[in-house]
């Protein structure tokens, strides 16, 4: 989120463009999403997370000694290489460690938390940078990001069994009196996990689409453009920048909200959970589209965006969706195949709206690529009412590798 806040000031010390330098990490977030599952399902959590928090960490000391836009361009994409293998180690600990009626909940809160990580990099990094100025923002930054490393070295265990205890599936089963057909810390060959995840047909792939349309539009508006845009196109007393907080805190509220909802049995569908947020979602695209630059009232803009992170949380509920069909031993594998779609997503939506904006912050210029998310909002509802939930009873044997999806 850093790049849509301090951007315009590190462009402004080392030059280049606030557009390049928030696709580079979304292209390199996205390059890293079957790689992080791997190594998740291999490696083990603690020791991708451990070694990638580091290289993260080493790419924000980079970031804060550069003196060129290009080594900022490499600190990023170090920070960016190592923040992909965070994120889907820690959905590993989750199906490990917990049953799977948690799952929707913690994975909510998961979210929501890294949610409380945009919201930090919005009106508290703008705060932070203007006392100590973006270098020093990421020499901070770095030292944490290594203490985080050390400490999940340290603390994170892999497995219940880790600890002596039987893992969650085991426990499950026993109550059952059912045999143990998926040991949790059963491994799967690579190429056939990903065959499996590949194989799904409807089941995927929708939810994949739909999940690159939604979070790449998010990120066009919360991660690059939200502050340029409001900053240059009107004129404002107070700071634009709590917009961006607005929408924040909207996604967290959703995202507990209906992991929770989910979890205890309030949402019995969350494919219809999903289309009611995603139709919602693509409405207050429509209209940040056609108030573009003809409303300027500060507190409709603060509530539109709260809304805008309200009705985008809802897509959390997709990962949960498509895990079901997967067994344990490749849940890995099945969630960082959905997290590569929401970064490619973002790669190509950052990219392609750098080109049409550039450096002419125009409003023709912001409500053309407004009304392009629009209809990316649309194609990705189409997509949530095409895609397939579990349903009780369901087998996992259609999704065999050499069968069909």
């Amino acid at each position: 989120m850093a790049g849509g806040i301090v951007g315009g000031d590190i462009v402004s010390d080392v030059g280049g463009s606030i557009g390049l330098l928030s696709s580079v990490y979304f292209w390199t977030y996205a390059a890293m999403q079957i790689p992080s599952g791997l190594l998740a399902d291999h490696l083990g959590p603690r020791k991708a997370a451990a070694i990638f928090l580091s290289v993260a960490a080493a790419g924000s000391f980079l970031t804060f000694a550069g003196t060129g836009f290009w080594t900022i361009i490499l600190g990023k994409i170090f920070i960016a290489a190592g923040m992909a293998v965070v994120y889907i180690p820690l959905m590993k600990i989750i199906s490990v460690w917990f049953g799977k009626t948690d799952f929707s909940q913690l994975t909510g809160i998961v979210i929501a938390v890294g949610n409380v990580g945009a919201i930090a990099a919005s009106a508290p990094l703008e705060a932070l940078a203007d006392s100590l100025g973006w270098r020093e923002t990421f020499l901070i930054l770095g030292a944490v990001t290594m203490t985080l490393a050390v400490l999940c070295f340290i603390f994170v265990r892999d497995h219940p069994h880790c600890k002596g205890l039987p893992a969650i599936e085991e426990i499950e089963n026993l109550e059952k009196g059912t045999p143990i057909d998926d040991v949790t810390d059963s491994k799967l060959p690579v190429m056939e996990g990903l065959k499996m995840v590949a194989s799904g047909g409807r089941k995927f792939w929708t939810l994949a689409a739909a999940y690159f349309l939604v979070y790449g539009s998010i990120m066009v508006f919360q991660g690059t453009w939200a502050k340029t845009y409001f900053s240059s196109s009107y004129d404002f007393t107070l700071s634009v920048v709590w917009f961006v907080t607005m929408i924040g805190a909207g996604k967290i509220l959703s995202t507990v909200a209906i992991g929770v909802m989910n979890g205890r049995g309030i949402i019995n569908s969350k494919r219809k959970a999903m289309i009611w947020g995603t139709l919602l979602f693509a409405a207050t695209w429509g209209i940040i589209w056609i108030f573009a630059g003809r409303l300027d009232s500060y507190w409709f803009w603060m509530i539109i965006c709260f809304f805008f992170g309200l009705f985008g949380g809802f897509m959390t509920l997709s990962f949960t969706q498509v895990k079901e069909w997967y067994p344990t031993s490749i849940s890995g594998t099945a969630v960082s195949a959905m997290n590569l779609f929401l970064f490619l997503g973002a790669s190509v939506c950052t990219t392609i709206t750098g080109l049409i904006i550039g450096t002419a912050y125009t409003i023709e210029n912001f409500a053309f690529v407004w009304a392009l998310m629009f209809v990316f909002s649309l194609l990705a509802l189409l997509m949530v009412v095409l895609s397939v939930e579990k349903k009780e009873g369901d087998q996992f044997a259609d999704l065999q590798p050499n069968g069909v999806g």
